[in-house]
């Protein structure tokens, strides 16, 4: 009987659609959790890298010398980045150390250029004993000099 059984159960599972699952077939298969190696790990040198960034540091520091050296070359008297600017109202200086008297022309300095007026739109752009005069728009010692 348990041979007739057995056949049976043996025919049954060669019918197509009625063998068991796949997964009643195969037990899984555990394995334990390990770190994959890498083949081609490579070791870093933080010592290489440390001094690579010392060097280009002090490399930094090198040029950022230089520059200032350069910069203080052009501002200096003589230098070609002088700045001219107003001291008083009516004297014009540079930052090389060089100055003009503005009001030995007749006129007052000008604060956005910093350098001597050469012409007035008014009265207030002529410096003291001097007057503007309409014709030429220009400053003048006195009102017998305004002559068109």
């Amino acid at each position: 009987m348990r041979r007739l059984i057995a056949a049976l159960i043996l025919s049954l599972s060669a019918l197509p659609g009625l063998s068991p699952p796949v997964a009643a077939q195969a037990a899984p298969v555990l394995r334990p959790m390990v770190a994959p190696r890498i083949a081609a790990s490579t070791a870093i040198d933080y010592k290489a890298q440390y001094e690579q960034e010392r060097a280009r540091n002090q490399q930094l520091r090198d040029e950022n010398g230089d520059l200032r050296a350069t910069l203080a070359a052009w501002t200096s008297k003589g230098g070609s980045l002088v700045h001219a600017y107003c001291a008083t109202p009516t004297r014009s200086a540079s930052s090389a150390g060089a100055s003009n008297d503005c009001g030995a022309s007749g006129y007052t300095c000008e604060p956005v250029s910093g350098l001597c007026r050469t012409s007035a739109a008014d009265s207030s752009q002529c410096a003291s004993g001097h007057t503007w005069c309409v014709y030429g728009n220009r400053c003048v010692r006195s009102a017998s000099d305004c002559k068109p």
